[in-house]
């Protein structure tokens, strides 16, 4: 499954496209930046995705025991693409893409 998957539908009006990255977030609150057409990487709790043109962000979250995603949040915003891990800075990263 791909990060472009878990859109659901896009809003009413124009032909929405989805922007090109999106946040990925940890159990830990780890984030990265992912391209939608990656895979879904398995560590990946939280997923923050927007169209094109809209100040909303789309979260999604993994459900803790059947692994299906779900729409949980639509909030005012655009995504602060940063990949890091804030909490725990130089403890080993779970995103390969936050371990350069």
């Amino acid at each position: 499954m791909k990060y472009r998957d878990l859109f659901v539908t896009p809003p009413p009006g124009e032909a929405w496209e989805p922007k090109q990255q999106c946040l990925i977030w940890s159990a830990n609150h780890e984030h990265a930046v992912a391209a939608i057409d990656d895979e879904i990487h398995p560590q990946a709790k939280c997923v923050w995705l927007e169209f094109e043109g809209l100040d909303v962000i789309y979260a999604y979250e993994k459900h803790w025991k059947t692994g299906n995603w779900k729409l949980v949040e639509e909030k005012t915003g655009h995504i602060p693409l940063v990949s890091n891990n804030p909490f725990k800075p130089d403890s080993e990263s779970v995103f390969p893409i936050n371990k350069y």
